[in-house]
């Protein structure tokens, strides 16, 4: 299972047409030029501390990322241009939103390469910007040495909300949202399950609970009995990226969430660079741009999946018969290692698990 285009889609309810979010590398050589033009700063100003009393101890350009708050400040600014307030409101939208970083009050300056031209942001496929860049943060957070995560966590902890019944907030109806409501509006406000303080404890008990899950605990079609039927870019299969960041999307792996049995998936493509160190900031993925004509041509850039699969029959997490073989093989079952402490940090946690 993964976050698909459709997920995205539907919870956020932002577009997946468009084109794709991809520079040229020329482009991306010096995003700050476009950030500096924004904010009415030259390099100089840029490298210096926030101008707004309380934000930032190290310079705007520190981590290249200039500061949310002067975002602000500059939106609120009452001698500035229509295109300017413009600019510095999306900019600080997306960069507290979408495309969230770990510095927590910083946005990277090649969201603003989107934003030269107001006229053509509705031509971008957001959606499939926001699932690269998340896509990317879940990989670095994945590797040993990590220590947070960033990207769009609104749109993760949905998903697992509408995926997974039983880790949704307990005692909560969510409500039913109408045909062009973000899904994800309906978990405004509602406290995540558990109540454990101690992380580490709370963070054994989380893993248990995955590892306790059975594929009939899984609501593998939240959307849509058929959700390519509406969102047909969802089985696009080939790169999908935000600027610099470039992640493969393979929905072959997912068949279970068009509604239809999940078989054996192709081998994966390989990336022309692929480094994944215990530290996160060594975590380097590069795809050739090349790549990225295959968006553009959808029809040989798809999974047709009435040819190459069929709907479930007798249950919606249905594989055919060497499926399993095969994914035990090929995959992690398990989040914990086969021994008694996490069994004892779990019993020592007086949490239950809401189902």
């Amino acid at each position: 299972m993964t976050i698909l285009l459709h997920d995205v889609q539907y919870l956020l309810q932002i577009p997946v047409e468009g084109r794709l979010m991809s520079r040229t590398s020329e482009q991306l050589d010096h995003p700050e030029v476009g950030l500096c033009a924004l904010l009415g700063m030259n390099s100089e100003q840029l490298s210096g501390r926030s101008e707004v009393p309380g934000f930032g101890s190290k310079g705007k350009w520190y981590d290249k990322g200039g500061f949310l708050a002067d975002m602000a400040s500059r939106y609120l600014q009452v001698n500035g241009t229509h295109v300017t307030e413009a600019q510095s409101y999306l900019l600080l939208m997306l960069g507290s939103t979408l495309f969230v970083d770990k510095s927590r009050d910083r946005v990277r300056p090649v969201v603003n390469l989107f934003l030269d031209e107001l006229e053509e942001i509705d031509q971008y496929s957001w959606a499939s910007g926001t699932l690269a860049w998340l896509y990317r943060c879940l990989g670095q957070a994945s590797r040993a040495g990590a220590r947070g995560v960033a990207g769009c966590l609104t749109l993760l902890q949905c998903w697992i909300y509408e995926y997974f019944p039983g880790f949704r907030p307990s005692h909560f109806e969510p409500p039913v949202v109408g045909p062009d409501e973000a899904w994800a509006s309906r978990w405004i406000g509602q406290p995540a399950t558990g109540s454990v303080a101690d992380p580490s404890v709370r963070l054994a008990f989380y893993r248990r609970a995955l590892d306790s899950l059975t594929p009939a605990d899984v609501f593998w079609t939240p959307f849509h009995q058929r959700p390519h039927l509406e969102v047909r870019r969802s089985l696009y299969t080939g790169v999908i990226r935000f600027a610099d960041i470039g992640e493969f999307y393979d929905p072959a792996r997912c068949l279970r969430q068009f509604g239809y049995r999940q078989m054996i998936p192709p081998p994966p493509s390989r990336p022309q660079r692929a480094d994944r160190p215990e530290a996160p900031g060594g975590y380097v993925i590069r795809i050739p741009e090349s790549f990225d004509a295959a968006w553009d041509a959808l029809l040989s850039h798809m999974v047709h999946i009435d040819m190459y699969s069929q709907p479930w029959r007798t249950y919606p997490y249905e594989t055919t018969a060497d499926y399993l073989d095969w994914f035990v093989a090929h995959s992690h079952c398990r989040v914990l290692r086969d021994d008694g402490d996490a069994d004892r940090l779990v019993d020592s946690a007086a949490v239950r698990f809401d189902h």
